[in-house]
């Protein structure tokens, strides 16, 4: 009866939040999803401290942690409650590509939604065994995927779209113009989900 109810219901949103904007969002618990997180990553993690601030938060990325431990269902699930005409999805708002399986499960995600755009940065290119399955999920049409470092890292592979924090010194691309007080959301922005080059600077938040 617990399985079953951290099962459901699948926790997507389209109320986004006051950065992202009205976007579709999606989230899994950090650190337990994190394999690539730095030492300074899990220092400074700002979805560690909305789950301490917010338990119901942590709740619900908790369910989606256990559905998609069955990659079928959870698949299903997602085309199940995102709709058709959803504009843009932001993976992992908390959470990060746990495994090779689970990667596997957003990239059928994105092949059956084409006409969505997905975006997500990820720490998950530093595994080694999850590499080459971060390149196929980045090598989709309606997917930006971010290599997100810090100076505790090295640098992504070169072709990489990368998200920098500001405090690195390698770090060069446009600044989160949200950050600057430019934009409301990324909504508005949309670089980050835009197919585009260059990279982006986040202050740390």
């Amino acid at each position: 009866m617990v399985v079953d109810e951290l099962k459901s219901p699948l926790c997507f949103t389209a109320a986004g939040n006051s950065k992202v904007g009205k976007l579709w969002t999606f989230s899994l618990p950090s650190f337990l999803t994190c394999p690539g997180a730095s030492a300074w990553c899990r220092a400074h993690c700002y979805a560690a401290r909305i789950e301490r601030l917010r338990p119901h938060c942590f709740r619900a990325y908790t369910k989606n942690l256990a559905l998609s431990l069955e990659s079928e269902r959870f698949v299903e699930h997602v085309l199940d409650t995102l709709p058709d005409n959803a504009g843009h999805v932001r993976v992992h708002v908390g959470g990060d590509f746990y495994s090779k399986q689970y990667a596997e499960c957003w990239i059928n995600i994105c092949e059956a939604r084409p006409r969505t755009q997905f975006w997500s940065y990820t720490r998950s290119w530093n595994v080694k065994i999850l590499l080459p399955i971060m390149e196929q999920l980045r090598a989709l049409p309606n997917m930006q995927l971010w290599a997100s470092v810090d100076s505790d890292m090295p640098m992504p592979p070169k072709d990489w779209r990368t998200a920098f924090i500001a405090i690195d010194p390698r770090a060069k691309g446009i600044t989160c113009r949200h950050q600057e007080g430019k934009v409301h959301s990324c909504a508005e922005c949309r670089h980050c989900f835009r197919k585009a080059s260059g990279n982006v600077v986040f202050k740390v938040h």
